[in-house]
């Protein structure tokens, strides 16, 4: 299958999800993640009708970033998905419309000086461990306090949560972890109103993740096929 028919595939998907929820397609942000792939191929599915581009090396970012310019069709906005390290910040400030994974408060700072140093804010969202002693994330007991703590850095707007459950080949497993960190915003956005982001839901379980609520899916290789190695 070529490029179009893999969109419009994944497009058939999120609608059918988004009608059996009871959901509109516009509540639904599809991020195209394409670590790896070249900026021909972005730009290809730029001209398909994809804006939001996912990528999770800073330096990537920052080249095709580059790379692109002024060459998309339409809107062409870059998130930043992986894990972000301090040393690797300043390739993404004022390049990525949207940070996915902050998970600690001395990369808020990081974020929020060099924010300040650029004259933008930031736009992020907050990590939330999945239970797993590999993953990164904050703890559910430990993020009002880190949310609390984060609300002194005024170039850093937090606006969300983000989660990667286990993979399971059941997208059904991943149901509970859904389910949890729709749970969690609800819980949070009494105390803090902008937390409204869910990002969540891969190629594997983005349906899933919709029905549970998802607002910003991250969907790699449903898009543009195996990645390259």
């Amino acid at each position: 299958m070529n490029l179009k028919g893999r969109i419009d595939g994944v497009e058939r998907r999120i609608g059918e999800a988004c009608r059996r929820s009871g959901r509109s397609r516009d509540e639904v942000r599809l991020v195209a993640v394409s670590k790896k792939f070249s900026v021909e191929v972005i730009l290809e599915a730029n001209r398909l009708g994809l804006c939001d581009f996912g990528e999770n090396y800073a330096q990537e970012l920052r080249d095709k970033q580059r790379e692109v310019g002024n060459g998309a069709d339409g809107m062409l906005r870059w998130h930043f998905v992986g894990a972000l390290q301090r040393n690797k910040v300043k390739y993404v400030v004022g390049k990525a419309d949207l940070v996915h994974a902050v998970d600690n408060l001395a990369l808020v700072a990081e974020l929020d000086k060099r924010a300040a140093a650029s004259g933008i804010s930031v736009r992020a969202l907050v990590e939330i461990n999945s239970g797993e002693k590999s993953k990164n994330g904050i703890r559910e007991s430990d993020l009002r306090e880190f949310l609390e703590s984060a609300s002194r850095f005024q170039n850093v707007s937090l606006e969300g949560l983000m989660i990667m459950p286990p993979y399971f080949e059941d997208p059904e497993m991943s149901r509970p972890w859904f389910s949890g960190l729709r749970e969690m915003r609800d819980k949070t956005a009494g105390e803090f109103p902008e937390i409204q982001e869910l990002s969540m839901g891969m190629s594997n379980d983005f349906e899933v993740a919709i029905e549970e609520g998802s607002t910003i899916l991250r969907v790699g290789s449903a898009i543009f096929g195996p990645r390259p190695e």
